[in-house]
């Protein structure tokens, strides 16, 4: 059996990260666990959403749509 290792710092490794802690989140029945994970969930996506705009980046010069900066609505 082989086994495949997602670099830790990957777009995917984020997207499982925010997943991840959305269902822990679902589940967590303590507030204190529910607060943490709310916090680590923030920090993922919002890392998350700035590695999406970074791939998105070379798409973005289609007249179709255009991308907001990172941090910017």
């Amino acid at each position: 059996m082989t086994v495949k290792v997602i670099p830790s710092h990957s777009i995917k490794a984020f997207r499982y990260r925010v997943f991840c802690l959305g269902q822990d989140l679902w589940n967590a029945r303590d507030p204190i666990s529910r607060a943490n994970l709310a916090l680590q969930l923030a920090d993922a996506a919002t890392t998350l959403a700035r590695m999406e705009v970074q791939a998105a980046q070379p798409f973005s010069s289609s007249p179709s749509y255009s991308l907001p900066e990172a941090g910017h609505r």
